[in-house]
């Protein structure tokens, strides 16, 4: 009998040791959870992010985006942009940010068809790709955006607008001014280039007649100009962020052809539009992440 009250007393110690060990590793854990999320080692509580960011951006069809990034204490931002090679016109966008859940990612809110994430660094921020990832390969580097050491500055106000700035907040059509581009640096601009009509909703043109199927758009009045087969066509473009693009106003003789089905398709395409890919010699005209609505080549 007396050796089994021992047994039992060894058993219930065993157990009582084990429950305070398991008790003892919980709010161990507690703690240390605890302790992350009142030390926040992370950009947003350990890097004096505010200020002003400047750097050269790799650009699809000009000589490279020059961006301007200004973040202020009242979580607000000021994003101005400039086409290198393609004028003096500069975008502006201003809006509020948010933060990811790490704490280590500025998020741009109504930043549409344009980058919107940017990790914070110690004295740069880096622009991620349209999912928030990093960019990878050979230019990845070229993405950082470095932070300017001023005084006196107010954030917003940083730097003077003027005649040739485009407030992307206004819902008015902005119409760039695009100088042609260097020959020599080897690269097709959006505007001042002749793009032949290769494929219209994933289907391979096959051209009839003398006269290529076209489209052109024209930087100095934005205007475009068109052929599909029948009619000129001709209207407005508009280009409201770095990768966007839409066309309005479009319009056309009044000719009657035995065949216009691709005439009237190419229209329909192009009120869709919403953004454009420029690769090597190849123009793709977008909406949203469906593919390419059509495909063009450069005319040399």
């Amino acid at each position: 009998m007396k050796s089994k009250l021992v047994t039992l007393a060894m058993v219930f110690s065993f157990l009582f040791a084990c429950q305070q060990k398991e008790t003892e590793q919980k709010n161990t854990q507690k703690d240390t959870v605890l302790s992350q999320v009142t030390d926040g080692h992370n950009a947003k509580s350990s890097i004096d992010y505010v200020g002003i960011y400047k750097g050269i951006l790799p650009c699809a069809d000009c000589e490279g985006l020059e961006t301007t990034v200004v973040i202020n204490e009242n979580n607000t931002y000021c994003v101005k942009t400039k086409y290198l090679g393609k004028g003096e016109k500069v975008f502006e966008k201003k809006g509020t940010f948010s933060w990811n859940k790490s704490g280590n990612t500025i998020i741009l809110n109504d930043m549409e068809n344009a980058p919107k994430f940017y990790f914070v660094g110690e004295n740069n921020l880096t622009q991620l790709d349209m999912e928030g990832k990093k960019i990878t390969g050979g230019l990845a580097e070229d993405y950082i955006l470095s932070k300017q050491h001023v005084s006196n500055v107010t954030m917003e106000n940083s730097e003077h607008d003027n005649q040739s700035t485009v407030n992307l907040n206004d819902r008015i059509e902005a119409k760039t001014i695009i100088k042609k581009g260097n020959p020599a640096v080897g690269k097709f601009t959006l505007a001042e280039t002749k793009w032949k009509l290769v494929e219209l909703n994933t289907k391979v043109i096959k051209q009839k007649g003398k006269k290529d199927y076209f489209l052109k758009l024209n930087s100095k009045d934005g205007r475009f100009s068109a052929f599909a087969g029948c009619n000129n066509m001709m209207g407005n473009y508009v280009m409201k962020t770095s990768f966007s693009l839409s066309f309005s106003t479009v319009a056309s003789t009044m000719m009657a052809c035995p065949e216009m089905d691709l005439e009237q398709k190419f229209v329909k395409m192009l009120e869709k539009v919403d953004s454009y890919v420029i690769v090597e010699d190849e123009l793709q005209l977008v909406k949203g992440k469906m593919a390419p609505l059509a495909r063009f080549k450069a005319i040399k």
